[in-house]
């Protein structure tokens, strides 16, 4: 009885440990500058995120909102802005309680990139968790956001 106890915890034990090295789905954010992978966060499929950043030319706030796909791929959710400007879109599909005008988006892209400069400030928010990219990468920089699939325990241990 004593030794099926033991095989059992070792078992239980082995399969546990595997699956911390099992690459799970992420979220990675490199800078195209250094191949430097910035920040990995573990995502879940349909998971949302928002990349937030301030218009360069109209100054204003501007939210994508992004879905993680079951294939790995990104899929735009919707864009939101305070008013219409230069480079964004001009129908607005809705308005949030706030005043923000939304426009759908269905779009889907293996990745996005961002220009970064220093009046973008911009930032990643994944979770209960923000990325400032603005404080991460240099100004011509440029970020690349991608879904991607890495072991679960080397996330948890780039975390801290």
């Amino acid at each position: 009885m004593r030794a099926r106890t033991i095989t059992v915890a070792g078992l239980v034990a082995a399969a546990g440990i595997g699956l911390l090295f099992h690459p799970a789905r992420s979220l990675e954010v490199s800078s195209r500058r250094t191949g430097e992978v910035l920040w990995r966060v573990p995502v879940a499929a349909g998971e949302v995120f928002t990349f937030a950043y301030i218009h360069s030319i109209e100054l204003t706030p501007v939210e994508g909102r992004f879905a993680v796909e079951a294939d790995g791929w990104l899929r735009l959710v919707e864009t939101r802005f305070p008013s219409h400007g230069a480079g964004l879109p001009a129908q607005a599909t809705g308005r949030t309680p706030d005043g923000w005008m939304v426009v759908a988006g269905s779009e889907r892209m293996p990745e996005f990139s961002f220009f970064m400069s220093p009046i973008n400030q911009a930032r990643l928010q994944v979770g209960g968790s923000t990325l400032d990219l603005s404080a991460r990468l240099r100004p011509g920089d440029v970020v690349t956001v991608a879904a991607g699939r890495y072991p679960y325990l080397l996330m948890l241990r780039e975390a801290f």
